[in-house]
């Protein structure tokens, strides 16, 4: 199964993309037979008033799963392509949209996460032009949204959320994924997972707002909630609502811990009932939190997954989160003797489905720990004054995405060495 698209980084793409479609007006520019077609629906949801015309574009990021550095969703769109397909009066409508050419070979960048070759992610965005120029235009830094975003195939329940996700060649079977074009549903659930191209993709049409506006800013999708960037107004984003939670969940060794954070409306909570895995949490008035520390569990395991639930004041949370894939220290070995006196390195084997490492040394003189760079498996120390028994530790972690549950959950390995006299 393919891991959550949600915590793989993104890298762009040019396409050269024409749309035709039903339910619509066909313009010209077709280039002969498509190579592929993504066809479904646009739905109103019951609150958006659709006024005017619709028109689709096709959108590249940086890629997700690229190992290179630049997969991070910091990184705005490399390449838009809309359609000559307009659509306008009575929805639901019927959408066609004609895939005639590769990814050029210079637009692709190299997979991470234990896949082979190079790739691309690309997404579905439903807009109104707004300023009349026949295209979806993207949102400078210091600017403000010039058109509007109403859809995307990325956002809404996990059954109808989609991604474009294109490989240069074979991929291990466990992920589902072929050369060329593949269709992924689920994008953002644990239950993700590639599916037939002609699987209809069905694209909510809404009021639009920041989250959407977001996708074509040049900062980046979601470097609006973190700073002002592209006029867009982040408080519509945290406007106070339901139950909210963050914090940290993991398996240290056989160990599992957690200690989690919960909020209704802004205001921390400390009488609901939180569980993990079904295992009900109890709030610790020193450290401000909902913990868990349990010896030789099995609640949870490298590569599972886990439900997480709170029940406060007549609201309700409840989400799914994976553990990272499991994963060993290569060096040092056990048990070795380490000179304090040359460079200490520390490697291991990639955790699939993991974001990134934190990883470190330490002794009862001197200890170092960082996050790793994007795609490296290894990390030099300088132990310098260390001495006697050494301890390394490498910490696999899935940074979360959701606001309302902003959970970082990590598995963590270590091992013991010696520094040498």
């Amino acid at each position: 199964m393919l891991r959550p698209l949600s915590s793989l980084p993104f890298l762009l793409l040019s396409l050269l993309l024409s749309l035709a479609g039903c339910d619509g007006v066909v313009g010209p520019g077709h280039e002969g037979q498509p190579l592929v077609t993504l066809e479904g629906q646009m739905t109103p949801t019951p609150d958006a008033r659709i006024d005017g015309q619709v028109r689709l574009a096709l959108v590249w990021y940086p890629q997700w799963m690229a190992e290179d550095g630049t997969g991070d969703t910091q990184n705005g769109p490399v390449e838009i392509v809309t359609e000559d397909v307009i659509y306008q009066g009575s929805f639901p409508a019927n959408y066609r949209f004609h895939i005639y050419r590769l990814p050029p070979a210079e637009a692709l960048a190299p997979l991470g996460a234990g896949l082979q070759g190079k790739g691309a992610f690309g997404i579905l965005l439903a807009y109104q032009d707004l300023n009349g120029n026949a295209k979806l235009d993207t949102i400078a830094t210091t600017g403000a949204p010039v058109d509007r975003v109403i859809g995307s195939s990325l956002l809404g329940d996990a059954k109808s959320t989609f991604a474009l996700v294109y490989s240069t060649t074979a991929q291990p079977a466990y992920t589902g994924l072929n050369p060329g074009f593949n269709l992924v549903q689920a994008v953002n659930d644990d239950a993700t997972s590639v599916v037939p191209l002609n699987t209809r993709l069905r694209i909510n049409l809404t009021q639009g707002g920041p989250l959407f506006d977001a996708f074509v800013c040049e900062a980046g999708w979601l470097t609006f909630l973190f700073t002002d960037a592209c006029g867009l107004d982040r408080g519509d984003v945290f406007e106070p609502g339901g139950l909210s939670v963050q914090g940290r969940v993991a398996l240290e060794g056989t160990k599992a811990v957690a200690e989690l954070t919960l909020s209704s409306e802004g205001t921390p909570l400390q009488d609901a009932t939180v569980k993990l895995a079904g295992r009900t949490l109890a709030y610790d008035v020193a450290r401000e939190a909902y913990v868990l520390e349990e010896q030789d569990s099995a609640l949870l395991t490298a590569g599972g997954s886990f439900e997480l639930t709170a029940v406060a004041g007549g609201k309700s949370l409840r989400h799914t989160f994976q553990m990272p894939g499991a994963f060993d220290i290569t060096t040092p070995t056990a048990n070795a003797q380490v000179s304090a006196s040359q460079p200490l390195e520390l490697g291991w084997t990639a955790s699939p489905g993991t974001t990134e490492y934190y990883v470190g040394f330490s002794s009862r003189t001197a200890s170092e720990s960082t996050l790793a760079a994007e795609g490296e498996l290894s990390h030099t120390f300088d132990p310098t004054g260390a001495q006697g028994e050494g301890t390394v530790r490498v910490e696999a972690r899935i940074v979360p995405m959701d606001i309302d549950a902003y959970v970082t959950v990590a598995l963590v390995r270590e091992r013991a060495f010696t520094f040498a006299p």
